[in-house]
């Protein structure tokens, strides 16, 4: 079987970073992936897998689902609905698929502009939209523009991760992400496939490692690290500083094309933003 980058590592194949030591292909990593999870834990299924880290701990789950009941973000919410509303005129025909309803937003994120040559996210879109109408731009990693993109997902709850790659420019996109992904950085000399690949389920300190499988699937999330909420770029920074890695920019090239990927690879798991976590 021809094997993806991605897979290869997985396996324990040692591989070189050239762009010559494997074909992309994306479908082919994305079943990899699932099938690499479930050989590590069977008995969960594949749907289970929108809830995170919370299929690995009966007892964590537990308090998850009650604090469901009363999330700490319904306040949040209430003020990226306001926010939304009070400028709605900036995003209704700006944001894809935003004429079809607000609950079809989220869903049409992120995804490859074919024109620009480029992959846009839903904060990206968020911001270029606000610009465009005159408006002031939000900052980009929590506070008003994780708000409105918390009321966006919450919106879309049940809809499906459905990332597109269908051209060499989008399957580009996602190898470039594939690759910061799986490549060791850093003074730990740690990927971001050190912990959720090969370590998900396991645990780092108390905090238990998520899977990549599902990961965009819940953000942006409320994390009582943070004591709020935030956007997927700012777990992104905050990993690589874990890592004792140089952050890539915040909504640059390179956190754009991670997010492509870690979508694609989440394709059929259901939208269930925002969510609490660790």
């Amino acid at each position: 079987m021809k094997k993806t980058l991605l897979s290869a590592l997985a396996l324990g194949i040692a591989v070189g970073f050239s762009s010559q030591v494997v074909a992309v292909d994306p479908e082919q990593s994305r079943l990899d992936l699932i099938e690499y999870f479930k050989a590590k834990t069977p008995d969960r299924p594949f749907e289970d897998y929108k809830n995170g880290i919370y299929g690995y701990d009966e007892d964590r789950r537990s308090q998850w689902e009650m604090q469901e009941e009363f999330p700490p973000y319904s306040d949040f919410l209430d003020k990226g609905a306001a926010l939304f509303e009070k400028d709605k005129s900036a995003y209704i025909g700006c944001l894809v698929n935003s004429k079809d309803g607000v609950d079809k937003i989220r869903s049409s994120y992120p995804y490859f502009n074919e024109k620009l040559q480029q992959v846009v996210t839903l904060e990206g879109d968020i911001n270029r939209c606000r610009t465009e109408a005159g408006l002031k731009a939000f900052g980009w990693k929590k506070g008003d523009i994780a708000a409105v993109s918390s009321y966006l997902a919450n919106e879309a709850r049940g809809q499906k991760i459905n990332v597109v790659i269908e051209s060499e420019g989008a399957k580009k996109a996602f190898a470039d992400g594939e690759r910061l992904f799986v490549e060791p950085s850093g003074q730990l000399g740690l990927a971001c496939a050190s912990c959720h690949v090969y370590n998900a389920s396991r645990k780092a300190r108390s905090d238990i490692l998520s899977p990549l499988l599902g990961h965009t699937t819940h953000f942006p999330v409320w994390r009582l690290k943070w004591a709020g909420a935030g956007t997927l770029h700012r777990r992104y920074e905050g990993c690589h500083k874990n890592m004792r890695s140089a952050p890539r920019k915040v909504q640059g090239e390179e956190y754009r094309n991670l997010e492509f990927f870690s979508a694609y690879m989440s394709n059929g798991l259901e939208i269930n933003g925002p969510s609490v976590r660790q």
